[in-house]
């Protein structure tokens, strides 16, 4: 009873899934017909991977390019079978890898998403009802009648994610479809992957895009070479797949660095004034400034930076100590849990508009500035900060 009680609280289980592939020519392709083909190199493209996603939650696949990552949601989807280990899905399942695979090139929008909504097991009444939202959430228009062929990449992403989640699926595979298509059309993905995942959908993520696993997961892997190198919360699979094992972003040493960690309330109102206070050595002659980010932080439910100073602001360029400070009057953000980015920059000389980041506090590199704060709920976009720089 207890076990079959876990096993429906899982949507996905992976045990020890492995996946290689040959890499054959001419000649080695003959031997693989024939069963002679022991001798023909092999390419691993997942090794002994296991996890669980529990239900109503994604969990997060980083990776670089040849990581493995969309060999593994095929996997998952019963596109390729592994060599060893098993997999398991429990629920109805839509799988955003696929969907450019589905019919013949030359089918309209419409009779693309009618075919890949045939093939889910949907009657033809279901199919009309979500063929009109297809065509309305996908906003082509016109052009809905018109080849797949003929479609634009953005366009193809409007028809494959509009068609992929027109129905209340249990479990979602979704392969960087969310890096694809304007910012409006990825606001609308947003809305419906959260409206799918509060109906208690789940799924796996894979992505270049670790801003996308913050938004949606609450836990990630890092694949290297078919191997999940790292698994564990999502911000920090993201610090991990960015910096690697030092898990921290490189500064330009030598310049400039924080004296110490800055001096400010954790908990305020909102609404109530704020200060930050910190002390920055300036090591050697250079144009040192300050900015600030105030982030709302929260794996799987969102991430969106609130608030920040809109420019670098001057602490000073001559060797010494200087004592900083930002004013928030009438702190603008409404009750939750916020990190405080806070770092040092100088501009690059070689590109006015980039600027070299010289030391600093950020979640991202594991030292953030937690801040919590309570009250009624309120909004808050933009940052009145009134800096204070003493030499």
């Amino acid at each position: 009873m207890r076990e079959g009680m876990m096993s429906r609280a899982v949507a996905i289980t992976c045990q020890g899934v492995s996946k290689s592939f040959a890499l054959v020519d001419g000649g080695s392709a003959w031997r693989l017909a024939f069963g002679l083909g022991r001798d023909v190199p092999h390419f691993t493209a997942l090794e002994d991977v296991s996890f669980e996603v529990p239900k109503g939650r994604f969990l997060g696949v980083l990776g670089r390019n040849g990581a493995g990552k969309s060999t593994l949601l095929r996997v998952i989807g019963g596109v390729y079978a592994p060599d060893t280990g098993r997999v398991k899905v429990n629920g109805a399942m839509s799988g955003l890898y696929e969907l450019g695979l589905v019919g013949h090139p030359e089918l309209t929008g419409r009779q693309y998403a009618d075919r890949l909504l045939t093939v889910h097991g949907f009657s033809p009444s279901e199919r009309a009802a979500m063929i009109l939202d297809i065509h309305d959430f996908s906003e082509l228009g016109d052009r809905f009648e018109d080849p797949v062929l003929t479609y634009s990449t953005g366009m193809s992403a409007r028809l494959y994610f509009s068609t992929a989640t027109a129905g209340q699926y249990e479990v979602y595979l979704l392969d960087e479809v969310l890096a694809v298509g304007d910012q409006h059309f990825q606001s609308k993905c947003w809305r419906r992957l959260r409206e799918r995942v509060s109906g208690g959908a789940s799924g796996v993520l894979v992505t270049h895009d670790w801003s996308a696993i913050v938004r949606l997961c609450e836990t990630a892997h890092v694949l290297d070479r078919g191997k999940v190198i790292f698994s564990g919360p999502a911000e920090h699979a993201v610090r991990r797949y960015l910096y690697g094992e030092q898990a921290k972003s490189t500064y330009r040493d030598g310049i400039a660095r924080f004296a110490g960690a800055p001096v400010y309330p954790r908990t305020i109102m909102t609404g109530a004034d704020f200060r930050l206070e910190a002390e920055v050595d300036i090591l050697t002659r250079a144009e040192v400034g300050a900015v600030v980010v105030v982030e709302h932080l929260q794996p799987a439910y969102g991430w969106e930076t609130g608030l920040m100073s809109r420019r670098l602001t001057p602490v000073g360029e001559e060797p010494g100590r200087y004592a900083i400070g930002v004013d928030i009057p009438a702190l603008p953000l409404a009750p939750g849990s916020y990190q405080i980015g806070l770092h040092l920059a100088m501009p690059d000389p070689d590109n006015p508009v980039v600027r070299i980041v010289l030391d600093g506090f950020s979640w991202l590199d594991g030292n953030g500035l937690a801040l919590s704060v309570e009250g009624s709920a309120g909004r808050g976009f933009s940052l009145p900060a009134e800096w204070k720089v003493a030499g």
